[in-house]
């Protein structure tokens, strides 16, 4: 009984914390910023907003019933996520599930809310922008947020939001359409495919041919707190799995997690230089190699992943030892070939404005840490108790950057994206995850987009 009640104080002290803390992180008020030249525009070139990943509800196919997007999914079910994974192959059954809306709040509790991308459609309808749905768009409608299932292939987010690019055009009845994207974290994989190769597949786009001339054109591409090289957090994930919120909050496991194609476009690319030893020494270790995620036991290859996968009543739609591993090989495989394709060159891309909003003063995780423990290879993070005790070891596996993505991945476009940045990346205080929520983004965001209309306003 005593063991009990303890559990239960200690439920009751996560929630009153968590209530605490999210209140103070979602609930606080400050002012919308509001730029005189965007709100008075009598006509704005369309804005898209692209969130990361989980940013997107997700909903069952059939019923209808939402699994992602609620509050309540960051507890509960206490499924290890399995309910959300994809199937890795058509055959095998498993979660239908489809996008719902990009998540603007959270509530947890009946007392607690938290937001999430509702300040950025206030941010934009305060300033004049009319906020629709790029499934059911009207002509006058120029504020849109991007809903794609987040665990997809990227290059199928991006070949979806061509489709709905072209709706809206054909909606406006114009025979070009101009937009421009505001993209945060893995958004900026969709942006950044989708204003070099458009409707293309993977596979078009690495045969040479080009989508160009196209109906649908983009004007500036604004990208906030993207990781465009990778992070090796995602390794981190994808090996230990990941809880949103604390002690009572719902496991997603390695297992489910390794079915998300995007994270693996988001694993570090823009260095080989990813692994220490216990004395910090380079270590020479293929991240996109298979065969290595097995001999170091990552994701599906650890201990307690490899015992749950074993189990008589695990979901079909984890197939078999053989489907999973050449699953894992052809998500490794297509992350390299989708991140050549972005740092190639394509024509007529002249037209296009980059602009960089980013954090470089956070400490950022930018190594590993392999050691044999026990006969057995171990994997350590910048925040395992082993690291933080040897300071020394610690500042060997981190760089500065926005606690999630190094400055070198921030940086991380290709040669023709860099050349069309129009002014220096501007800094802004905050996370990863919040800082497009930070009020100098956000003023950052509309003086960037007011240049475009000041031009028009000037031009002939």
């Amino acid at each position: 009984m005593g063991s009990q009640s303890t559990n239960m104080d200690r439920i009751r002290t996560s929630l009153i914390v968590l209530g605490v803390a999210v209140c103070w992180w979602g609930c606080s008020q400050t002012p919308t910023p509001v730029v005189e030249s965007v709100r008075a525009a009598s006509e704005r070139t369309p804005v898209v907003f692209v969130p990361g990943v989980t940013g997107v509800g997700l909903r069952d196919r059939i019923t209808g019933k939402p699994v992602w997007g609620r509050g309540k999914n960051l507890i509960s079910p206490h499924d290890r996520g399995y309910g959300m994974a994809r199937p890795l192959k058509a055959d095998l059954g498993g979660p239908d599930l489809e996008p719902d809306k990009v998540i603007l709040d959270l509530r947890l509790f009946g007392f607690v809310r938290f937001k999430v991308y509702q300040p950025l459609v206030q941010l934009f309808t305060a300033n004049g922008y009319r906020h629709g749905d790029l499934e059911r768009p009207r002509p006058t409608d120029d504020l849109f947020l991007f809903a794609y299932d987040w665990r997809q292939d990227n290059v199928d987010s991006a070949l979806l939001l061509a489709k709905q690019l072209e709706r809206l055009r054909r909606t406006r009845g114009q025979e070009h359409l101009a937009v421009n994207l505001v993209c945060q974290s893995n958004g900026a994989h969709v942006c950044r495919y989708f204003a070099k190769y458009g409707g293309l597949t993977l596979e078009d786009a690495e045969s040479g041919k080009t989508w160009r001339p196209a109906a649908v054109e983009v004007d500036k591409v604004i990208l906030v707190g993207t990781s465009n090289g990778g992070s090796i957090r995602v390794l981190r994930e994808l090996d230990r799995g990941r809880k949103y919120v604390g002690t009572i909050g719902r496991f997603f496991s390695p297992e489910s997690l390794y079915t998300i194609l995007s994270l693996y476009q988001d694993l570090p690319v823009y260095t080989e230089d990813l692994f220490v030893d216990e004395q910090g020494n380079p270590m020479a270790v293929e991240l996109f190699d298979a065969e290595n995620w097995r001999r170091f036991e990552w994701s599906i290859y650890n201990h307690e992943s490899r015992a749950r996968l074993k189990r008589d009543d695990l979901p079909s739609w984890f197939g078999s030892r053989a489907d999973r591993h050449a699953y894992l090989e052809q998500a490794l495989d297509r992350s390299q070939r989708f991140h050549r394709l972005l740092q190639q060159e394509v024509v007529d891309f002249d037209a296009i404005e980059y602009h960089q909003i980013m954090n470089t003063s956070n400490v950022t995780s930018s190594r590993a840490v392999l050691r044999q423990h026990n006969g057995r290879w171990q994997t350590l993070f910048a925040d395992d108790k082993e690291v933080e005790q040897r300071p020394e070891l610690r500042a060997a596996m981190t760089v500065a950057g926005d606690g999630h993505a190094t400055r070198a991945s921030q940086e991380w476009l290709s040669r023709q994206e860099r050349e069309r940045i129009v002014q220096e990346p501007i800094q802004v205080e905050g996370s990863h995850r919040r800082m497009i929520l930070e009020p100098a983004t956000q003023q950052s965001i509309l003086e960037i987009l007011a240049s475009g209309i000041d031009s028009e306003r000037s031009g002939p």
